[in-house]
């Protein structure tokens, strides 16, 4: 009896300490704006809108640090891009955004949605919007870096779709409980946020951005990860394998406009 009354009271208080600090993160919510675009007048008009009405927008509705990029290869690709990528406390952030829209009349010019080119061409083809909830082991994103602003910086973006949600939180897992988080913090790779997606186009998914100085340190960076001994552990356990069906990496730099 008195053997089982100690099991019993271990199990309490391992199962209250892993609770604890569950309980006590604050984890944020990502919101990101993907413009899509088929020439350069568009990017342009989009680039303006951004600089001169949204971003100075969100600033003064408390969203201090806003990300604006465009990919390395923007110029001659046919769907050309620009990511915008909010960080928000939690999602009455969206909400308040979405009512401060609801309340403009649609019969009345307002700049902050009215983007239509005076020559009646598109701003744009469309918008997609993916809302994401950062990983436990990085509940908030980096506001600091080593790497400074810089034309070279290179930014890495990463979507990881899975074909079911099972595979999918086995590698959120790998991500957290796994280590790779942990790896990419040994190893320097400057990484932004981590994220997985809670709404958007491509579901079950993850997302997360890791940033170089320029691409030649990109390289070694990716290098060092895959003749880690840590990463040749994880990725052979067979509890995270096939856990992905589709990776989408964009590399991009930063428009200087931006806070990042």
């Amino acid at each position: 009896m008195k053997k089982f009354t100690l099991v019993v009271i271990v199990a309490f208080f391992s199962l209250n300490s892993w609770a604890k600090p569950m309980k006590n993160i604050e984890r944020e919510f990502y919101l990101i704006q993907i413009y899509h675009c088929s020439n350069l007048n568009q990017i342009n008009g989009i680039d303006a809108y951004l600089k001169n009405t949204y971003l100075p927008y969100l600033h003064k509705t408390g969203i201090k640090k806003v990300g604006v990029f465009a990919p390395i290869d923007n110029d001659t690709a046919t769907d050309k891009r620009i990511y915008v990528w909010l960080p928000m406390a939690s999602l009455n952030m969206l909400d308040q955004l979405d009512q401060a829209v609801e309340k403009l009349d649609p019969m009345t010019k307002n700049e902050l949605v009215d983007l239509e080119n005076t020559d009646g061409s598109l701003p744009y083809n469309r918008v997609e919007r993916i809302i994401t909830k950062s990983f436990i082991d990085q509940p908030t994103y980096v506001k600091e870096s080593s790497l400074t602003k810089s034309p070279e910086r290179v930014y890495e973006y990463r979507s990881y779709e899975s074909p079911t949600e099972n595979m999918h939180l086995r590698k959120v897992h790998m991500f957290n409980q796994g280590g790779e988080v942990v790896l990419f913090k040994r190893l320097n790779f400057n990484a932004i946020f981590y994220s997985k997606a809670i709404a958007g186009p491509r579901m079950p998914n993850l997302i997360y951005m890791t940033s170089f100085n320029n691409m030649d340190d990109r390289n070694e960076h990716w290098k060092a990860f895959s003749a880690s001994p840590e990463w040749k552990s994880i990725s052979n356990m067979p509890k995270y394998m096939n856990s992905v069906n589709r990776n989408e990496t964009v590399l991009m730099y930063a428009r200087d406009y931006a806070d990042f």
